[in-house]
Formats: C-alpha cells, structure tokens, sequence
C-alpha cells in the first residue's frame, strides 16, 4: 500500500500551526508514535493519513456531483504538421473542406483556417519555406463546437487528447483552460454554496494560505442594468496568480454573468442554467503539458482540478480547541477528499512507454479480437498485421535516443 512522504506529514501539519505534540493530540496519537511518522521511521499509509485529516475536519470524501469539469480551452502546437487534410480527418472527425480560409497575423502565423471557433494556423508558403508549423485552437465555444463532433463519433475528450498525444510525439499544450462549476443545490440552500464574499474576507483575515500563486486580485459589482427585475450585481471575481505565469486561477459568480447575458433575473439564471460559481483554471507550456499527459494517463480531470486546488489553496474557519487553523467545512465539502496534485513542468525526452500507452488504449483490444479470430478461422491474420509494419524516420531517430539514453543509464 502506497505511503505518504514524512515531508508531506511534516508539511501538512505545519499548516496547521501546531507543534508536534498538540497534533499528535488533537489526532489522538501518542506524541512518540507521531515524531516516528515524520521521521520516516514508521510508514504512514494514505488511509491512515485520510483518517488523521478527518479528525481535524478535513474530508474523505468531496461532493462530486456538486461541481462539473469541462475543457474551456485548449491550444496544441505541432512542430512539423505536412499533412493537414489527414489530421482534420482522423483526428478532428471533419474534413479539411469544412474550414474557411483567411490571412492572419495572430501568433506569428500567416493563415487561418476556420470551422466556427475551431481553428488551425500554418503558414501560407510553408510548401516553399518547409515550414509546416502549425496550431490547433479551440476557444470555449470552439471545445462545445469540438465535443459535438466527439459525442457524435462516441469519442471522449480522453481519448481525443490520447490519439493525438501518442500519434504526434513532438506535440506540445501550450494552453488548457479547465472550468468546475459549482452547481446550484436548489431555492432555500444558498448558504451551502461557497460565497466569493466570503472567501475575499478570508483572503484579507488571512485565513487563506496560498502555496505558489502568491498574488490576489478582486473585480466585480455595482449595477449592471436598468431592468428592476435584475439582481444589482456584475458578480464579484478573485483571480490568483499572474497571466504571464503558467497557473492562473479565476474564482468568480457565474450566475451573475449568465443573468447578464441572457438579460434574465438572477433566480432565472440559477434555476434555468443551475450553476452557481465558476473555478477555472487556466494553464500554459509545460504546466498544460503536466495536466493533459496526467488526463490521457486515465486520471479524471474534475480530480485533476480538485487536486492542484487542494495543493494551491487552502481555506479555513477560524482555529479549534487545540488551536489548529480548522478547515472551511463548505469549501472542504467541494474540494475535499482529495490528494494535493503538483505537477512536473520539467519536459521529458521520448520514451518508449508512450508508444506502449497508445497500443495500450487504442490498440489492444482489436488485436486480442484478431488473435482469437486468428484461431477460430485458422488464419494469420496477425502474422500479417506484424509483418506490414515498418520503422519510420521518425520511428529510427526515436530508436537512436533509446539507445543513447540506454548508454547514459549504464
């Protein structure tokens, strides 16, 4: 069974501000038994861990049917992407004829090809320049545009990020834009909902520590129409965090936004559309990179946003009888329950377990199918499907840094 890091328990209990013996008692361990955990001598098993937490307030388990996670944003940058017509129709589901196209000079591109908000930028004269770098962009319009298109072909997000990643070894996320909306729990359970009000009195109480995203800023309020059957409200938004970083967070009231737009009452908004708050997290370059290869890995992304949440942000409600800061209870509700995720944003040279990944999800039970048709039908079926492979340049040049990694290692 997995154990925690004697680092993890020591940082953890650090955030409680308590010393080792008044968190041993407030966990009902003896002093000695505790000191053991953080000194590695003595394994602690994460549900072991889980327990400790509970008794200081913290979850087991979140409400996972109060939030929903969806892609908001995505961009993929390919190095080297010659045939543009294949890619729209084995990995868009569309065919290239479905794109308009146009002059541009975002991102540094010359052309821009155009499905409604999903877009693609190459390059004019890239047959001339051999310059085949190209873009894939879906704005949040541009993922609901896309999921049409994957729901219709009974593909998951997953697995659409999976084919790419595993097919084109040399792709890189530069963005990804993940949003939870918390859901309403219905007239006369507001004050079950976390309230951004609330939270900007934490922030200013102190009574939230933030590990890397040092920065805060608060926009929202006031009037927003004349209609007096409207809320009085632009809603109020928190962002951590910088732009220009790689981790960036937006807290704000989506049902203010939603009344707004669609020029209805604030009660309309939340019983038509049913969301409350939205928490989007916006990632960039290799911080995208360590969320979608964790996604494509089998991870869910609503835990993959409650994880680097839980690890960035921590919020509580005053101190209990031992005097520990003690944990938000509606906030530990949404977002407890699960493990702080830090992702790596060191890149990582070709491995052949990528490749093994693929076969591995898209591969696999298609050729256990044939194997058994190979013994039903007495065939060879397999044999042929081996022999018709053949290592590409791409496939040689990913061989040569095996073998110079191989080399390393001894």
């Amino acid at each position: 069974m997995d154990k925690i890091s004697p680092f993890h328990i020591k940082k953890f209990r650090k955030h409680t501000g308590l010393s080792q013996k008044d968190f041993a008692q407030a966990v009902d361990l003896p002093p000695r038994t505790y000191r053991s955990y953080e000194a590695g001598e003595r394994g602690l098993t994460i549900d072991k861990f889980r327990e400790l937490k509970e008794k200081l307030g913290y979850h087991k388990d979140c409400e996972r049917d109060s939030l929903r996670a969806q892609i908001d944003y995505l961009r993929l940058s390919f190095p080297r992407l010659k045939d543009l017509d294949g890619f729209c129709e084995n990995f868009l589901h569309c065919p290239l004829s479905e794109f308009t196209e146009q002059e541009t000079r975002l991102m540094n591109y010359t052309h821009l090809w155009q499905r409604g908000n999903i877009w693609i930028f190459d390059f004019f004269d890239k047959a001339i320049t051999n310059d085949y770098q190209a873009c894939l962009q879906l704005s949040g319009q541009g993922c609901r545009e896309m999921e049409v298109i994957l729901e219709h072909k009974g593909i998951t997000w997953q697995v659409f990020l999976q084919h790419i990643l595993y097919s084109y070894q040399d792709v890189r996320v530069k963005r990804l834009d993940i949003a939870l909306d918390e859901l309403y729990k219905g007239y006369g359970n507001e004050d079950q909902q976390i309230l951004i009000p609330d939270l900007i009195k934490k922030l200013h109480s102190k009574e939230i520590v933030l590990d890397t995203l040092k920065k805060w800023n608060i926009t929202g309020g006031g009037s927003f129409t004349d209609n007096e059957d409207m809320e009085a409200n632009h809603g109020l938004s928190i962002y951590f965090g910088s732009r220009q970083s790689q981790l960036y967070f937006n807290f704000y009231e989506k049902r203010y936004e939603i009344a707004r737009m669609e020029n209805i009452s604030l009660d309309e908004s939340l019983e038509i559309f049913g969301i409350w708050n939205r928490y989007e997290l916006r990632f960039s370059d290799q911080k995208a990179q360590g969320v979608v290869e964790e996604f494509i890995s089998g991870v869910d992304l609503g835990e993959i946003a409650r994880g680097i949440i839980n690890k960035e942000i921590q919020v509580y409600d005053g101190i209990n009888q031992f005097g520990a800061y003690k944990p938000d209870e509606k906030w530990q509700r949404l977002f407890g329950g699960v493990e702080p995720m830090k992702l790596s944003t060191n890149p990582q040279p070709y491995s052949i377990e990528r490749t093994i990944r693929w076969l591995t999800y898209q591969v696999a039970n298609s050729l256990a199918l044939v194997s058994e048709a190979d013994k039903i039908l007495q065939t060879e079926y397999m044999k042929m499907i081996k022999n018709s492979g053949e290592i590409t340049d791409r496939g040689k040049a990913m061989l040569k840094l095996l073998k110079v990694s191989k080399h390393y290692e001894h």
